[in-house]
């Protein structure tokens, strides 16, 4: 009878250490797993903030990085505006650089020198009958500067006449046939009115 009570009191011995160790490790085992959980929690956490920190300073960055290359971009598109606008004046200013009456009226100085001359008849006992009725006692004579060389130009309007190219100290108006002439040096010159500068024609007058 005492052999029996032993023998269940072993079995039950045995089977309460089963249980505690069967307890123990599955405490253990609910352990590990919260801590798992816990651990990850915390990994995901400080990924997250870091991610979020990392946004958040490249974020200005960019936005600097945007407003640089913005003003570079403006900066850039005014000086293609300028340089354009050079260009355009350079084109504007070389139409203006072309030979021509334009070149003359536009490098014309200033005036030199003005004289009044009486009118003189030429070979005067060849002129029979009188005088024509808008006949010019009087010219005024005006001599201009003009940046080329080695031509000689006038312009006429009525009894005043605009010189370049020549001086006109020695210079006579003389009256022949109808007509007026310039007289320089035995030298005769045509000088019929025009409406701009024209160049001095030389002309051969007998009596």
């Amino acid at each position: 009878m005492e052999s029996l009570y032993d023998m269940n009191k072993g079995i039950l011995f045995f089977i309460g250490l089963l249980i505690g160790i069967l307890c123990c490790v599955l405490i253990y085992r609910f352990d590990k797993k919260m801590f798992n959980r816990v651990a990850l929690t915390k990994e995901k956490e400080i990924i997250i903030t870091r991610t979020d920190t990392v946004y958040v300073e490249i974020s200005p960055k960019q936005k600097k990085q945007n407003i640089e290359n913005k003003l570079d971009t403006s900066f850039m598109e005014k000086n293609i505006e300028m340089e354009q606008k050079d260009s355009q004046i350079s084109i504007y200013d070389s139409e203006f650089s072309f030979d021509g009456k334009e070149t003359d009226e536009v490098f014309s100085d200033h005036l030199l020198e003005t004289k009044t001359v009486k009118v003189m008849l030429l070979f005067p006992e060849k002129q029979e009958g009188k005088l024509p009725e808008n006949f010019l006692f009087f010219f005024e004579i005006q001599q201009w500067s003009t940046p080329i060389k080695n031509k000689l130009t006038y312009h006429r309007n009525k009894n005043m006449i605009k010189i370049k190219g020549m001086s006109i100290d020695n210079v006579r108006i003389v009256f022949w046939k109808g007509a007026y002439f310039l007289e320089v040096g035995n030298r005769y010159y045509a000088i019929p009115e025009t409406e701009s500068f024209e160049k001095l024609t030389l002309v051969h007058l007998t009596p």
